[in-house]
């Protein structure tokens, strides 16, 4: 299956909307780079809160500035967020 998010990473992982740790149970296919711009842009309240469903994502400003970025990627690139890893062992509130 293809990332919900950029429709082109066939390589996806599980990614809770709402982040288990604030009891989410939703979860789609999002690849590595989209998941982590996800979590590096929004805590996990915001996420439980406001962006708690794709199309809420999807739309948003910020978001859309990635998407941009990402589709003029080319295959195999990957974004990775060193503050949404460290965001998620409580480092970042």
């Amino acid at each position: 299956m293809n990332c919900v998010f950029c429709k082109i990473d066939p390589n996806t992982r599980g990614h809770h909307i709402i982040p288990k740790c604030k009891y989410g149970n939703v979860i789609v296919d999002a690849c590595e780079s989209c998941e982590s711009f996800i979590h590096k842009t929004w805590s996990h309240n915001e996420l439980r809160d406001v962006y708690n469903n794709v199309d809420t994502i999807l739309n948003d400003e910020k978001f859309q500035k990635f998407l941009k970025w990402r589709l003029k990627q080319q295959i195999g690139v990957v974004f990775k967020s060193k503050a949404g890893k460290l965001r998620d062992k409580g480092k970042y509130k």
